[in-house]
């Protein structure tokens, strides 16, 4: 990722419809990547989900030619072999253009209003940590068997691999020191909600001690909120103080959600500032 990708945030708690009108505009503004969040409730207008995850970014990514990506994914809903063959089909439908961002889940009423087991958070991240390496073996190994201290594994053969080779990009968003330190060691990019650069460079800086692969490939992003009544140019001149520490992916979260389709050609000019330049 040498040049910088600009991802949008879809509006997760309007309707189906609204939602994916949204998506198709964004397309056609030129963002190179559509994300969604990976949550069952709704709550209000700014906290929740509507669409499954997986299903509507398939339906995106059959109507656009952008990349599209859960960001995150809650590692705890699906068996990890089961989402290796989502995120496989949906990378050889889409021939390639599929990332995975995935995390180890942070809402307790969520788990318990559809039947998931609640547990602390050393568990959820020991969890997290084991489906990521079962996703990794099971996306470059022919015949997989594994047994770990959540998930066993005997003779598992996933036909077809992904497109992306070795692998889609695995991405992490977490805050935690234990987090961090597995995004280091097993992801590929690390896109968190920081607004302060001097806070962002400290904690890139303590990811990098873990990093197994050169910094220069390791994918830096940021998630940026953007609300109504910002001005562009503040915007653009935030962006470009986290240019200059090497972050390259930019998500922009339009609030409030219920404008989000107005707000884009409101914000267009931050897409068109860094693309012509």
């Amino acid at each position: 990722m040498g040049k910088l990708e600009f991802v949008y945030h879809l509006p997760v708690t309007q309707s189906m419809d609204y939602i994916l009108k949204c998506a198709l505009k964004a397309a056609d503004l030129g963002f190179d990547i559509i994300y969604h969040q990976d949550h069952f409730l709704v709550i209000n207008d700014e906290r929740g989900c509507r669409p499954e995850c997986w299903t509507f970014l398939t339906a995106v990514a059959v109507k656009t030619k952008v990349k599209v990506m859960p960001l995150v994914l809650c590692s705890l809903f699906r068996n990890p072999v089961l989402l290796a063959k989502i995120v496989t089909t949906l990378d050889q439908l889409t021939k390639g253009r599929v990332y995975l961002g995935i995390g180890a889940c942070w809402w307790k009423e969520e788990f318990k209003a559809y039947g998931y087991p609640w547990e602390d958070p050393r568990v959820r991240v020991d969890k997290t940590e084991e489906t990521i390496r079962i996703l990794k073996m099971v996306w470059t190994q022919d015949i997989v068997n594994f047994e770990g201290k959540f998930w066993k594994i005997k003779d598992c053969k996933l036909v077809p691999r992904p497109y992306q080779k070795p692998h889609p990009p695995i991405i992490s968003g977490g805050h935690g020191s234990r987090m961090l330190r597995i995004t280091g060691r097993l992801c590929d990019s690390w896109i968190p909600q920081i607004r302060d650069v001097d806070r962002y460079k400290k904690t890139m800086k303590y990811i990098k001690k873990y990093l197994k692969k050169p910094s220069e490939e390791f994918i830096w992003g940021n998630v940026i909120d953007v609300r109504r009544g910002d001005k562009v140019e503040d915007l653009i001149a935030l962006i470009e103080d986290f240019v200059k520490i090497g972050v390259k992916c930019f998500v922009l979260f339009m609030h409030p959600q219920p404008k989000n389709y107005e707000m884009l050609d409101e914000y267009k000019g931050i897409l068109e500032h860094f693309k012509s330049s």
